[in-house]
């Protein structure tokens, strides 16, 4: 693989017998994908700890259109903190020396411990639905098991706050008598690492499990089984892969070329059509259809800043109840915030915040509440890169683009081996690069002058 692309990276461990114990790798897909979609990493290990014979564990982002995208794989022979401190330093070398902003594993001590020590700064959060997996286990010999997997569940999806998450909890405990539980005590501790009510003022990308998306970023759930040989896998490996690239493929071209059709006359719907992927704009509708239950009413005014309670007719447990959100409005710079934390968690403008900037009659939301993971008019570097797992790969590494790309890559990568070796070498080569982007930036913006003031001249002619 690196013979055919000097990008592809590998890393292999070898005991003191000079037997191979791990080995990870990393396409120059997944690394140039890294660049776009690096804030959010689930580091999936359900091949492992299912006991399937290959034991893989890989590192799952999402991209623009909220599908997954594989960052890096492994193949480990156990699960303790040394494996997983080896992997996951192999893995931030192949990635620049760049952590992600946030983490999702599951709940383990020993990629815990491995990853306060790699990964220091990121946020680290464990898999809802690993855990909500254990319970028949931890909870095994109760004679009211289904009902305490109800409540569970109940008390996780369904608090809104700290508060009612820290009351339901009490609850479900005393009302069980579950009281001396190791492993609930556990996740008692932890509470700010897995349940919903404290993890959604951070951003997951939607990747943080919820009771709408289980198992959907689990890539190679269906080719890869207990009974996979090597071969197979290498095999299933190259076709799972495949099947992504294309699913992304085709929701590029939808996207380009689909355009979803608003539902509203309001002008930020139009802007997010726009801008955004199909699926995106899709998920900001399902709030704006939701505003129709909303009902807000200024509290507060100071100057430019408004305090909205909206107020928000909702079903639970074939409830209907009406529940209160407070909003936060500030005229300058139109700075909103919603006590749900919707938008921090998921990167989708909520429908309480809709509901207040349709009502202070608001035609454009600033930049900043527009992610630029989510846009579709942006080039992202990873889907010009061809791999031999992708189904057009014969087609694309002949096209002048593919061509002109694998050249010019690796050309640079020879450059790059030998300015490594030396501070002077590295700045003398970062410098000429510098002035190198500063040239082709000019020629790229009078090329694409050139080709504006032809099509116009095309049109009058018309």
């Amino acid at each position: 693989m690196q013979s055919k692309n000097p990008n592809f990276f590998y890393a292999m461990d070898f005991d003191e017998n000079s037997r191979l114990r791990n080995v990870f790798w990393a396409d120059a897909r997944s690394r140039a994908a890294y660049e776009s979609f690096s804030d959010v990493v689930k580091f999936d290990t359900a091949y492992l700890t299912n006991k399937y014979e290959v034991p893989l564990a890989s590192f799952v982002g999402v991209n623009h259109h909220g599908q997954p995208i594989l960052l890096g794989c492994s193949l480990l022979s156990n699960q303790n903190t040394e494996s997983f401190v080896w992997l996951f330093k192999s893995w931030l070398a192949c990635m620049s020396n760049k952590p992600p902003k946030g983490m999702i594993t599951d709940q383990c001590d020993e990629m815990q411990a491995a990853v306060e020590q790699v990964f220091p700064q990121t946020y680290h959060s464990w898999c809802l639905l690993s855990i909500m997996k254990k319970i028949p286990e931890k909870l095994r010999g109760l004679s009211k098991l289904e009902d305490i997997k109800f409540t569970f569940s109940n008390v996780i999806y369904e608090s809104l706050t700290k508060g009612e998450f820290g009351k339901g909890w009490i609850e479900m405990i005393s009302k069980f008598g579950l009281q001396g539980n190791d492993w609930l005590i556990q996740l008692c501790i932890n509470w700010q690492k897995w349940a919903p009510a404290y993890i959604k003022d951070t951003f997951w990308a939607g990747m943080a499990v919820t009771k709408e998306c289980e198992s959907e970023y689990a890539l190679f759930d269906g080719y890869v089984s207990s009974v996979t040989t090597i071969n197979q896998f290498l095999e299933q490996y190259s076709k799972a892969l495949r099947d992504m690239a294309e699913k992304e493929k085709d929701a590029d071209f939808k996207s380009s070329q689909e355009v979803a059709s608003c539902i509203t006359h309001y002008d930020i719907e139009k802007q997010f059509q726009l801008l955004y992927t199909n699926k995106k704009f899709e998920e900001f509708q399902d709030q704006l259809k939701g505003k129709i239950y909303c009902y807000p009413k200024l509290v507060k005014q100071e100057g430019t800043s408004y305090t909205f309670n909206v107020a928000q007719d909702v079903k639970i447990r074939e409830q209907q109840l009406t529940l209160d959100f407070c909003v936060w409005f500030n005229g300058d710079g139109c700075d909103v915030k919603c006590a749900c934390h919707h938008f921090e968690f998921r990167g989708i403008l909520c429908c309480h915040i809709i509901s207040v900037l349709t009502l202070k009659k608001i035609k454009e939301v600033p930049s900043k509440y527009v992610l630029q993971r989510w846009r579709k008019d942006l080039e992202r570097r990873h889907t010009s890169i061809a791999c031999s797992y992708d189904g057009s790969y014969d087609e694309n590494v002949n096209a002048p683009i593919a061509q002109r790309f694998d050249m010019l890559c690796k050309s640079f990568y020879d450059v790059a081996e030998k300015a490594a070796t030396s501070d002077a070498l590295f700045e003398s080569v970062m410098n000429g690069l510098a002035q190198l982007k500063g040239k082709v930036k000019a020629q790229d913006a009078a090329r694409n002058s050139q080709s504006g003031h032809a099509s116009e001249r095309q049109d009058m002619e018309i």
